[in-house]
C-alpha cells in the first residue's frame, strides 16, 4: 500500500508531465509528413543524385582517347551486370517460394 495517497497522485502527475514534455520535444523533430526523408541543411537530399555521376562519366567519355573510352564502357557494363545480379538475388529472396515438403511422422508405441 502506498504511504500517502496524495503523494502517489503527485508522483503520477509528475511522471505524466515529464512524459508530455518529452513527447513534445520529440514531436518537434518529426517531419511534417512523418514519412519524408531527412534532408541536409541546405535542403538537398542526404544521398547525392546519380545524375551528377552520370554527367561525370559522360564528360570523361568525351575527353578520353578511344582506347580508354572502350575500357570505361566495359567497366560500366560490368558494373551494371553486377547490379542486375544483386537485384535479381534480392527479388528472388522476396518472392514466396514453395514450402518444403513436410516430414512424415510415425507413431511409435511405447510399451
Amino acid at each position: 500500500m502506498p504511504e500517502d495517497p496524495l503523494e502517489t497522485v503527485r508522483e503520477a502527475e509528475r511522471l505524466v508531465r515529464e512524459a508530455t514534455e518529452r513527447a513534445e520535444r520529440i514531436a518537434g523533430q518529426t517531419p511534417p509528413r512523418g514519412f519524408e526523408e531527412p534532408r541536409a541543411r541546405d535542403g538537398a537530399p542526404p544521398f547525392p543524385d546519380l545524375s551528377a555521376l552520370a554527367g561525370l562519366v559522360e564528360l570523361a567519355r568525351g575527353s578520353l582517347p578511344p582506347d580508354l573510352q572502350r575500357q570505361l564502357q566495359q567497366a560500366l557494363r560490368e558494373l551494371l551486370i553486377a547490379l542486375r545480379a544483386v537485384l535479381d538475388y534480392s527479388i528472388d529472396r522476396l518472392e514466396p517460394g514453395q514450402e518444403p515438403p513436410s516430414a512424415t511422422v510415425e507413431d511409435i508405441p511405447i510399451s
